[in-house]
């Protein structure tokens, strides 16, 4: 179906096409500085966010006290590999930041957990803070107001998800984000389970608009760079600074 064009900007015109070739059940393309919608289809569908969970999972834990925490046999029983954690290791709470960002560490989520408690975002409270839950569900509007404030309230969260890599005392981290090598970004979170298809939230400095900030959501993807990609192409082609 057609994306629906919401109310413009001052100082953005958008002159998109009728139908955009992406697979994502439903996007948001929102302007960083207003926080308002320029491209937007399905946005009020409530969808599973994925690993996306995970940025609200680092706010919480940027927030808490940056305590010792060590790993459980249960934290790395979670579901998933990634983050390479071992039981009877030792992290600061920040420094878990690292695996569960640029690894997208489930096992890392999960030892955070015991100390954020339940993450919740938008009002609703999610079943787990790695994503893995069919209760962490978002829409593309909630999405756009609750990711537009972390990233002007906690630029290192988005910091971290630049990095190529980090070394920490027991292994490194490697940043394995599909969108990170793509020119403009700012920091983001992608995710995957079987019930959310591919998901993203990024933001880009995009030079077609002199630098302006902007920020894509995409929820049930089958091809989250394609997506971005042509998302992205769409506003070179459509969107202009008034």
């Amino acid at each position: 179906s057609a994306p629906v064009l919401a109310a413009e900007p001052s100082h953005l015109i958008v002159h998109a096409p009728a139908s955009l070739p992406v697979t994502a059940k439903a996007y948001g393309v929102f302007d960083v500085e207003s926080g308002e919608l320029l491209l937007a289809h399905n946005e009020e569908a409530e969808l599973p966010v994925a690993s996306v969970t995970k940025l609200f999972t680092a706010a919480a834990a940027l927030r808490a006290a940056d305590t010792p925490l060590t790993i459980t046999a249960a934290d790395v029983a979670t579901e998933g590999r990634a983050g390479k954690l071992h039981a009877g290791d030792e992290y600061s709470v920040h420094e878990l930041l690292f695996p569960l960002l640029l690894e997208s560490s489930n096992d890392a989520a999960t030892a955070l957990e015991r100390v954020v408690g339940p993450v919740v975002v938008a009002g609703r409270e999610f079943g787990d803070a790695a994503g893995l839950s069919s209760r962490n569900i978002a829409s593309v509007h909630s999405l756009v107001t609750e990711v537009r404030s972390l990233y002007l309230t906690e630029p290192h969260i988005f910091d971290i998800t630049k990095l190529s890599q980090k070394v920490g005392e027991y292994t490194g981290w490697i940043n394995n984000s599909p969108v990170r090598d793509l020119p403009g970004y700012q920091g983001g979170k992608h995710g995957y389970t079987e019930a959310a298809g591919r998901t993203l939230t990024a933001i880009f400095k995009e030079d077609s608009l002199g630098g302006h900030e902007l920020g894509y959501i995409i929820l049930g993807s089958t091809d989250i760079k394609r997506d971005l990609i042509a998302l992205r192409q769409v506003v070179e082609d459509s969107v202009e600074l008034q």
